[in-house]
Formats: structure tokens, sequence, C-alpha cells
């Protein structure tokens, strides 16, 4: 709610503090006197651009600023506060400076801000309606919000199920690309290490082996060669073929011969003794590479077989591995990967299933609102359309144009706008589109009067809203105004008595010239000041005694309007 405007330098007002007050406040004065430069000011304090003209006369520089009120104030605009940065408090204070260099400085709680920040504020703290473009009931996307909080408990329940129902989706949605990007790729995925884990082991490696098996064959390579070489060491040390004594011969041979010596020295007996035993040693060695020489043969087959067995070896390792290690080392991750890929894919099984389910829900829930919203957009049009019949626009139509989009969004899958056509033969247009001021004042006012309890714009400003309109539908039009401010702070610029009387609250705005300079003042009035301006309105002449029984009867009839719909 707006508090305090304070001007300074401004037009043509020199210095001005105005309180304002809840309910509806009007304002009132001669043709020129400065009223809608109040409302202009107000304007820049919500965003709009300033330009030097705003300046007054001999001024360097130009001061506006506003106290509102946060205690209604939507959650949304504390939100946006605090992403900037700006203290939030019990009252936004918002001030600009606009230099006659150009130079153009806006605060908010003493925080400099864009002018952007300033406009993307005063969406949220003040709807100005009339010659101005800044209505929040122009932004189509609003027009949802409005239709929905106009329903009934069941549609914003239903509404709350379908955000709820989205909300899922999205993190059914999001753990599923977490865990892979499609079944199918799981599905590739899962048989992948399958097959490298099953390969590896399948093929039972080992280093023990691998060592066993290369061995095996560098001794066939060489096996001819060892035969020959084995043959003759068994020959000459054993005896066989060859024609020449074997070594064991000739040890047998020395031992005989000093055995008849041993008796006669001790040391002889040792000889003896040690050539036994070398005799013994080499008839065991003889023996064992006669064995040896048996078993070494080779089955057909076994080369193959090992040559095999080792290009697994080295098919293996080419693919998985430097070594047998490695080889096992990428088994064991490949088990470990399966076993969570496993574990996610029925994770991922079951949130598919979930995920389905919840998209056929969403469906149904869908449908179920749109069906709601059509009917609350057929009985606000009712509601609208004999509003603003009674404010005087009989032939106009208005209409809640709702279209389907492609897909669900969490508001569901309806865009709402809403479209006016003031004229019989004149094409339904959107709101932004209405060209007469006086027109979009009143389909603006109907719309607020219906939606004022759903509406948390607490701050409504309605600049010359009596523009071409006059008898029954002007008394109507105040009618409506004065049980707007039972719900909102309503500020309005009005040349009708009719308004005016119904004010909670009037100022009088006029201009004086003073030490050579003209200077707008603005009082706020009552009593027999209220009344001769009321008569003012009515004629132009405040002191005649009709006029001013007539502006008694306004009074009057207006706080008894005010007393009936209090009770």
């Amino acid at each position: 709610m707006l508090l305090m405007l304070n001007l300074r330098d401004f037009a043509l007002i020199d210095s001005l503090t105005l309180d304002f007050y809840p309910g509806l406040n009007v304002l009132t004065g001669e043709t020129g006197a400065g009223k809608s430069v109040i409302i202009g000011a107000i304007g820049l304090i919500l965003g709009e651009r300033a330009s030097t003209e705003h300046i007054r006369a001999g001024s360097e520089q130009a001061f506006l600023e506003a106290v509102l009120s946060l205690a209604d104030a939507p959650s949304q605009l504390k939100t946006i506060m605090e992403q900037h940065g700006i203290p939030v408090e019990e009252e936004i204070i918002i001030s600009r400076e606009i230099s006659i260099s150009g130079r153009n400085i806006c605060r908010v709680n003493g925080r400099t801000v864009p002018l952007t920040t300033l406009k993307e504020l005063g969406n949220y703290l003040i709807d100005l309606h009339g010659q101005h473009s800044h209505q929040s009931l122009l932004k189509t996307e609003r027009h949802l919000f409005l239709l929905d909080e106009f329903g009934d408990l069941e549609l914003i329940q239903t509404k709350q199920k379908l955000q709820k129902l989205y909300d899922r989706r999205q993190e059914v949605a999001e753990k599923l690309n977490y865990l892979g990007a499609s079944a199918d790729e799981r599905l590739r995925q899962l048989e992948l290490l399958r097959f490298q884990r099953d390969e590896i082991m399948s093929a039972s490696v080992s280093a023990a082996e691998e060592q066993e098996l290369s061995k095996r064959l560098s001794l066939l390579d060489n096996r001819e060669k060892l035969l020959q070489v084995l043959n003759k060491a068994y020959n000459d040390i054993y005896g066989g073929e060859s024609s020449s004594i074997s070594c064991l011969d000739t040890i047998n041979n020395i031992q005989a011969e000093l055995s008849s010596f041993s008796d006669l020295d001790s040391q002889i007996a040792y000889f003896v003794d040690s050539l036994e035993q070398i005799s013994v040693s080499l008839n065991e060695l003889g023996h064992d590479l006669f064995g040896y020489l048996e078993n070494l043969e080779v089955f057909p087959q076994e080369r193959e077989e090992i040559e095999s067995r080792l290009e697994l070896y080295r098919r293996l390792k080419n693919k998985y591995g430097a070594t047998v290690e490695e080889l096992l080392s990428f088994a064991s991750r490949c088990k470990q990967e399966l076993e969570a890929l496993e574990e996610n894919e029925n994770k991922a099984l079951q949130l598919e299933k979930e995920l389905q389910a919840i998209e056929e829900e969403l469906h149904n829930v869908s449908e179920h609102l749109t069906s709601m919203r059509k009917n609350v957009a057929h009985l606000l049009e009712k509601e609208v359309q004999s509003i603003i019949e009674e404010l005087g626009m009989e032939k106009g139509r208005f209409h809640v144009n709702i279209s389907s989009q492609n897909s669900i969004q969490r508001s569901g899958k309806e865009k709402v706008e809403f479209l006016f056509s003031a004229n019989p033969g004149e094409p339904l247009k959107s709101l932004a589109k209405i060209i007469s001021a006086g027109e979009m004042s009143r389909v603006m006012l109907s719309l607020k009067c219906i939606l004022a309890k759903q509406d948390n714009i607490q701050t409504l400003i309605f600049d010359e809203i009596d523009s071409g309109i006059g008898g029954r539908t002007i008394q109507k039009v105040s009618e409506k105004m004065a049980s707007l401010g039972n719900n909102h702070q309503v500020i309005c610029v009005t040349h009708s008595p009719h308004i005016a009387s119904a004010a909670h609250h009037q100022f009088y705005i006029f201009k004086e010239f003073r030490e050579e300079r003209t200077v707008t003042f603005v009082e706020k009035i009552s009593g027999e000041e209220r009344l001769s301006e009321i008569a003012r309105l009515l004629d132009g002449e405040s002191t005649s005694t009709i006029t001013r029984k007539h502006a008694q009867e306004l009074l009057q009839k207006a706080k008894y309007m005010a007393n009936n719909q209090e009770h």
C-alpha cells in the first residue's frame, strides 16, 4: 500500500509531501492543476522512463520518493528484493533523482538499483490504469493465475495436485537420466560388461599357468638338441652306445685299485669311500637321465594346445591389460560395475514404471483441470459481462480465451488470455490493444471488482476513469470504486462528483502564481471544503444553494451505500 509520496522540483511542483490512506483516495481539481502530474510521478516510481522535461524549470534535478507498506505484499516481491540484495523491511522506500545532465539514480531501501529492477518491483506494488501502461492485468501470463483464483476450492486443489505430479515427474525423469539415457543403452552396457567379465573369468587365467606354458613351449622348441645332449650325457656317465669307457666305469675302476691300499693309510680309505659315494650318485643320475629320456615324449597335439592356450592369453591381454594381473583386475572392475548397473537397472525399471503411471495420472488430472477451467471461464465471462454493461458498455464483449499447448506444463496444458471488444462488429482483442483509456479503465475495474480478493496487488490507480461516461453509468462506476476500496487501496484522478463523493479520502489539487512562478499544491479536504469541491465538480459553481444541496445528497447517498456494503 502506498503510504507517502514526496516530490521536489518535479514539473510544476516545488515541494510536496502527500500521505495516502487505505480505501478510495480521490484527487480532484481544475483541469491543468497537476492531477495527472502526480499520477505521472507514481509511474516514474514504478519504473517508467524519465526525461529532463520532468524537472521543474530553473532546477538542476527533480527528486521523487515513495514509501509503501509491505504488510500484505506478495511473496514474489520479497523474493525479488532478496535476489537483488535489497533489505526486506516493513516498508519499502523507492526514490529517483532526475538530473538536468541526464543522470538518473534509482534507489530502493537505500540500495542503488537499475531501472529494470525498479520496474520489476513495481509489477508487484501498484496497478496503474488509464493512459499509463503499468498494468498487471495487461500481462497475459497473469491471466491463468487470476482465472484459477476465481475458481472454487476443488479447482485449486486439482491444480496443486497437478503441480505435485509435474514436480514428481521431473524428479523421476532426472533420476532416470542419471541412471542412463535409455533402457536399450543400459541393456547394451549390461551385455558388454557381462561378455567382458565372462570372457576373462571363463578362461581361468593365472600368471603361474602362463609361465609354465611358456617354459613348456620353449622346451618343445629345443627338444631335439636337448635329446642329443642328454643321450651323450647318459652314455658318458653310465655307458651305452659309445665304445669308450663310461665315467661310472672309470670311477669304479679307480675305487677298485685304491681299495687294496685302504688299510695302509686312513686317507686312502677316505678316498675309496668318496669314490663309492660318487659311484652311487652317478649310478642314480644315470637312472634319472634314462627315465627323463624315456618320458621326454611329445604328443602330436601338445604344441598346438599350448600355442592355442598362449594365444588366448595374448588376445585377452591385447584387449584388457598388459599382464595377467591387469586382466584379473579388469574382470574384477567389470563385476563391480555389472553389479552396480544391474542394481541401477532394477531401479530404472521401477522408475520407468512409476513414470508411466505418473504420466497417465498427469494426463487425467490435466484433462479434469481443463474442464474445470472452461467452466470457471464461462462464469467469469458472465460476471465481467454483467459489470461492464452496468458501467455503460452494453455492447462490449469480454471473453476468456483458452488454448491448448503441446505439452503439459506445471500450470497445466492451457494458455489463458482475456479478450475484449467494445463495439459490435469489432473483433475480440487482447486487453493490451484496447485504445480508449476510459474503456480500459472500466474493463480493469470490472475485473478488479470480481477478482479483488484473489489479486494480491494492494494499490490500484485509475487516471480519469470517468472519461467519456456520465449519468447512471458514472454512478455505477463510483459504487464499484468504493466497493473495490473495501479490499484495496484505490487512488483515482477524476472530474466526476459521483466518484469524488464516494471517496473515503479526497484531495484537492490546485495551482497558484507565487513569486512569479506557477506552483502546484495539494490539500486533503473534508467537511465544508469537500462539499464545496463536489459542488464545483457538479457545475463549476460551489456557491449555488441548489448545487450544494445536490452535492450534499451525493455525499449522503455515498455514505448510505458504504454502510449497506459494510452490512
